[in-house]
């Protein structure tokens, strides 16, 4: 089959999958729903659209979660949960094609409050101008370079570095982060003081333009949809803005050479039941994609990489199983599905639009109106939003955005994904 033709079929499967989440959706929306209630003697009777419900139950978890957010973000410091000294802690750093931005993240880590930090940058051979860029930063006492021996991905250089140095505590990185002073500290404390395996702050996209300012505030509604599955035991750690032990690193078997393997080395430490402490009012910024092509591109990338964990989990690719392994098949499932019901959603609240039920199909505006506003305060106080953008009215869409991305994705998979990935132009901004 041509790869034209795998394209033609990929972009007809997407408008199909499309268009039937929304006929689904607008054919369960315009249902009647009845609902009887008896107080004290006398029967009320509600009868309405079922696209009333739905988006009511909606609108109360995605406020809920909205709610936990703000409060764990707007918490206050403990001043005395930090160590400033102690064992080594690595902080590797994986460049590729890197050169314009790595000295981002090392210098930010050269003036973290904690003393014994040591910054390892993994280059990969052949790429000559980050390896230069890398050198030079290398002249620094606290920092080294290594070649990556397992040259052809992130979690090949992170796996190469690991078995190379010697530091009990590891902590990974992208070259384009800017980490907080106090990430290490804290995380130390957790893992020292509190016996946590894995230490993971907030990471957000620089807000400093259009694209970037809804990518900003797409990360700030999945960091609340997080908040929902945590009481149930699992909670997010990534490859990057991340510290862990050894033991945990090595417990799980490194990450594994995927294109999301932060999604998968988070399924690898919930299955091992491995301590994770989650601190959102720690922040880390990254860059974020600048147009709107490398927006839909990276996004892209992340949902075929979930696609692919969630193929690995059904095929039986993670140890161990049992309950757990259960718990986590079912998460991955979910978070694919609840995605492609947020396009469906959007039939339901045009059916309430339709039959005149307005302040029903206003109510997903609610948990955006609760929740950004006072997020985008406190990060424009704290520096990680330097230019406000007229998008951030577009944060509702992101949604239904997402949701799209899948059912697009998930064709692209099975029909026409030949294993490349898309890189995001990163120039420091």
């Amino acid at each position: 089959m041509s790869v034209a033709l795998r394209d033609a079929l990929g972009w007809t499967g997407s408008f199909t999958g499309t268009g039937l989440c929304l006929c689904i959706g607008a054919y369960q929306g315009i249902q009647q729903f009845e609902l009887i209630l008896e107080l004290q003697g006398f029967a009320v009777h509600v009868a309405t659209r079922s696209a009333a419900p739905t988006v009511t139950v909606f609108t109360v978890l995605a406020t809920l979660s909205g709610v936990l957010l703000v409060r764990e973000i707007h918490q206050r410091r403990d001043p005395d949960a930090r160590v400033f000294d102690g064992p080594t802690v690595a902080a590797i750093v994986p460049v590729y094609r890197d050169g314009d931005v790595v000295a981002t993240s090392v210098r930010s880590l050269l003036e973290s409050n904690y003393a014994n930090l040591e910054v390892v940058i993994v280059g990969e051979p052949g790429d000559e101008p980050t390896l230069e860029t890398a050198r030079e930063l290398a002249e620094h006492p606290d920092v080294r370079l290594l070649r990556n021996d397992r040259p052809g991905s992130k979690a090949r250089a992170i796996n190469d570095a690991v078995s190379r140095i010697d530091a009990d505590f590891l902590c990974a990185f992208d070259a384009d982060e800017r980490v907080d002073p106090d990430f290490v500290p804290a995380a130390m404390h957790a893992l020292l003081e509190e016996d946590r395996d894995v230490f993971q702050a907030r990471r957000v996209p620089r807000a400093n333009g259009p694209v970037e300012t809804l990518a900003y505030c797409e990360r700030l509604l999945f960091h609340a949809s997080y908040k929902l599955i945590e009481p149930f035991g699992f909670t997010y750690c990534r490859s990057s803005s991340a510290v862990f032990t050894r033991e945990a690193f090595e417990s799980v078997g490194g990450l594994d050479d995927l294109l999301t393997e932060d999604i998968d080395f988070a399924h690898k430490c919930f299955r091992r039941g491995l301590d994770v402490r989650q601190s959102r009012h720690i922040t880390n910024e990254m860059e974020a994609p600048h147009t709107v092509a490398d927006l839909w591109g990276q996004r892209k990338r992340w949902r075929i990489g979930h696609i692919q964990v969630f193929r690995k989990a059904l095929s039986g690719g993670f140890e161990p199983s049992g309950v757990r392994g259960l718990a986590s098949t079912v998460r991955l499932a979910t978070s694919l599905f609840a995605s492609v019901f947020m396009v469906a959603l959007v039939a339901k609240v045009a059916v309430l639009a339709y039959y005149g039920f307005t302040g029903f199909a206003l109510l997903p505006l609610v948990p955006v109106c609760v929740m950004i506003p006072p997020i985008l305060y406190h990060d424009y106080q704290a520096g990680h939003v330097r230019r406000l953008s007229p998008t951030v009215a577009l944060s509702p869409l992101i949604y239904p955005g997402f949701g799209l991305v899948t059912i697009h994705c998930t064709f692209e998979y099975f029909l026409s994904w030949d294993g490349t990935w898309y890189r995001v132009e990163k120039t420091g901004a």
